[in-house]
């Protein structure tokens, strides 16, 4: 059985192989949880949780890990907003809503779900690096990196550095210090008042994407197999991540896999909080079963732009219904073995779930309709637990597992 699966990296599906034999080291970038997360988040984490699964059904061991940022211009915006609350409320009451919500959707817990103010000295330690090996340099208490020292910085989005400079980009600051114009800060002074950490530079706080690389580092070692997010943080995060790695620890790939899921729009615009046009998944789930709402999220390809419109989750009743229906009748014994290689081989192909789904759902018919073979609707149940639903019996919150 070959896995083969798409890489923003070279912008190409290749055969899937790890660092180490059976093993798989996962980073997926987490919320800045200054506010209520939406349906793009869900969006997102169900599908990495998918991926997830496969991978584990495929015999691999996965090491699963994503952060949460809770120190940014974002966090400290809110809570000045709110008369100085303190930021770890902040986090703890938006990353709780969002954990309730994953968990009713059945998406597994994280293996380690790290902050960022837990890894300061982890973020010391890689920047001093990056200073000690000349790929970062300090001005005035501010520390940059210094793109020209890194010939690759571009591959990631196959640009130039003249047409990344033309995009937009939040990490783009304190430009009257900077050597380059596309330098960005690994730590930065701050204004009096806000939180500040001890570092060799004087206080200050890290900068966004350096916080990614520590904590990665920290919890799956200098190179990775798949690093994960939306398409939005190509650039410049996940870029800067790449040089970060690279420069600190001299390996090269950091990742051998580049896995980007496209932005969920609400009426053809991205939704986010900065906009406010949020659709929230909590709210959905008032009307509709939470797999009900996760067939709706696995409906569309990892890495297309969905677009949601009311009655979008109405369209795939008649679909949910029959899923759930025809996976009631299957028994004990093992899966059809053709039926079983037809859905999943959909998932081998560049991770395929719609594909999946469509097969899936054939099979459901003919289960229904009384003209299945032996062992179908056991298929059936195999690869919707593959796919994480819980009324297939799929382990994970929903079902009373809150194991990583």
């Amino acid at each position: 059985m070959t896995f083969r699966l798409f890489t923003s990296l070279g912008n190409e599906v290749r055969e899937f192989r790890t660092v180490v034999p059976g093993e798989v080291r996962m980073y997926v970038c987490g919320v800045t949880p200054y506010d209520v997360t939406h349906l793009g988040h869900a969006f997102s984490y169900v599908q990495f949780d998918t991926l997830r699964r496969f991978l584990e059904w495929l015999g691999y061991r996965v090491r699963y890990v994503q952060n949460v940022t809770d120190i940014d211009d974002d966090m400290i915006m809110v809570s000045k907003r709110q008369g100085g609350r303190a930021i770890a409320e902040i986090r703890d009451e938006n990353d709780a809503i969002l954990r309730a919500d994953l968990d009713r959707l059945n998406v597994l817990r994280p293996t380690v779900y790290p902050y960022a103010t837990d890894h300061i000295p982890e973020i010391v330690e890689t920047t001093q690096r990056l200073i000690d090996r000349g790929h970062a340099y300090v001005v005035d208490g501010d520390v940059f990196f210094d793109v020209a020292s890194f010939p690759r910085y571009g591959q990631l989005n196959g640009l130039t550095l003249d047409e990344l400079g033309k995009r937009e980009n939040p990490e783009s600051k304190r430009a009257h210090k900077k050597r380059g114009h596309l330098d960005f800060l690994l730590w930065q002074q701050v204004e009096p008042g806000d939180p500040a950490w001890d570092s060799p530079w004087g206080p200050g706080r890290p900068g966004w994407s350096i916080e990614c690389t520590a904590m990665a580092v920290k919890h799956l070692g200098t190179q990775i197999d798949i690093h994960g997010g939306g398409s939005d943080l190509k650039y410049p995060h996940h870029e800067n991540e790449i040089a970060q790695a690279e420069c600190a620890y001299g390996v090269e790939p950091f990742c051998g896999w580049w896995v980007h899921n496209g932005m969920l729009q609400l009426d053809g615009v991205k939704m986010s909080k900065s906009l406010g046009n949020l659709v929230l998944a909590r709210d959905l789930m008032r009307t509709y079963e939470p797999d009900h709402l996760r067939l709706y999220l696995l409906s569309h390809h990892m890495r297309t732009d969905a677009n949601y419109v009311p009655g979008a989750v109405d369209a795939l009743a008649d679909r949910f219904g029959s899923l759930r229906a025809a996976t009631a009748h299957a028994a004990e014994g093992p899966p059809n073995r053709e039926a079983l290689a037809t859905m999943v081989a959909h998932l081998e192909a560049d991770f395929d779930v719609p594909g999946t789904l469509d097969a899936a759902e054939r099979v459901a018919r003919r289960v229904l309709g009384g003209v299945s073979e032996q062992g179908e609707a056991t298929a059936l149940r195999e690869t919707l637990r593959i796919l994480g639903f819980a009324f297939a019996g799929a382990r994970g919150p929903a079902t009373g597992d809150f194991s990583p």
